[in-house]
């Protein structure tokens, strides 16, 4: 998936790859798209979902839509529901499969629909607790959903939404976004966190900081009652090596920002990388702790990787190279955490986001 404005409006692509050698041929590009963001499959595989930005005479609108899947290929795209908001930076389905969350950044939006297009509700976070990066903090900005599933919930899980402007994460009910009882999850002023992942065992949450270039884990505490539940703090770790690790007067890191943020199948290596430093850090965690131990900074080829993704069995790893408009593999070293690039570039327009599915 890539960026929008795509001025071919190309911006889905699939890509044949090969597990045991890392390579990667373009199959198919969309056409008429001119942007998808980031995307989810459902379980099956028989559908992504993911949301478009079009123009409304001067405004900027944003849908949820979906594209079948077979064959490895996709079909036509179908239109679920136009959003009072501009395009989502973030979509996921909920653990049941049953709604898509969405996260518009610019207009501090978050909210879910069902996977039939039908029971909107959406949550427009307040401008309350702006942290002090005058230039990225001016308000409040919601930057990606996820899910909190704990028995307490009506449904069996609360929807959490990243809020980077206010420094916060906030959860609510994913059907009404009413806000849940769950206190916020709040970070350290100027952190600006961006996306969250829950360890493999569900009890510590991590999530990279956009403008501190930082990591932070989280242990979550779960009790009979939502507003007895919390989150404690663990530790905070940089993205970067000693040497790039300057900051600003603010606390944000000098000419890069730490973007995507993904852990190993077994739990074990948790990875983020980094936008103008164009590396990706590698974290050893202690599993019984939640406490990171950073093995190693791998410089990649390309310019400003916003997202990555292991293949399947995590012997290569796919890059975006965004501002390069181009996707590279890599050779991934398991045990010495480092990355070689393997083959040629695929072009693309700026590139965000990947989704393997098995064929």
């Amino acid at each position: 998936g890539c960026n929008t404005g795509s001025a071919d409006e190309q911006a889905l692509h699939v890509l044949s790859c090969d597990a045991a050698t890392g390579s990667a041929q373009l199959v198919q590009s969309v056409k008429g798209v001119q942007g998808t963001t980031y995307f989810q499959l459902d379980a099956a595989g028989r559908w992504l979902y993911s949301a478009i930005g079009e123009m409304r005479g001067e405004r900027k609108v944003g849908s949820i839509v979906r594209f079948p899947v077979a064959d490895g290929r996709l079909g036509a795209m179908e239109r679920l529901v136009e959003l009072p908001c501009e395009c989502p930076c973030h979509v996921s389905l909920t653990p049941d499969g049953s709604r898509v969350a969405f996260a518009a950044y610019s207009s501090g939006t978050a909210g879910t629909v069902g996977v039939d297009g039908k029971g909107l509700s959406t949550y427009v976070f307040p401008n309350d607790a702006m942290g002090p990066n005058a230039r990225r903090q001016k308000k409040a900005f919601a930057h990606q959903t996820f899910y909190l599933t704990t028995p307490t919930a009506p449904r069996g899980y609360w929807l959490g939404v990243v809020d980077l402007g206010c420094d916060r994460i906030r959860f609510f009910d994913p059907e009404t976004m009413v806000q849940a009882r769950v206190s916020d999850i709040t970070f350290d002023p100027g952190d600006g966190p961006r996306h969250a992942v829950w360890s493999k065992d569900g009890r510590f949450l991590f999530v990279v900081n956009e403008l501190g270039s930082t990591v932070s884990s989280f242990a979550w505490r779960p009790a009979d009652e939502p507003s007895a539940c919390s989150f404690s703090r663990v530790g905070k770790w940089t993205t970067l090596p000693p040497e790039a690790d300057v900051r600003e007067a603010d606390g944000s890191s000098r000419d890069t920002k730490a973007s995507a943020i993904k852990l190993t199948a077994d739990g074990r290596v948790l990875m983020a990388s980094n936008r103008g430093h164009d590396s990706i850090a590698f974290f050893d965690v202690d599993t019984a702790t939640g406490r990171l131990r950073l093995r190693n900074v791998a410089k990649l080829t390309g310019v400003f990787p916003r997202d990555f993704e292991l293949m399947p069995d995590e012997r290569f790893m796919v890059v975006g190279h965004k501002m390069s408009d181009e996707i590279q593999v890599y050779r991934f070293d398991r045990d010495a955490c480092t990355l070689e690039p393997v083959g040629d570039p695929v072009p693309a327009w700026r590139p965000l986001c990947f989704k393997f599915k098995e064929i």
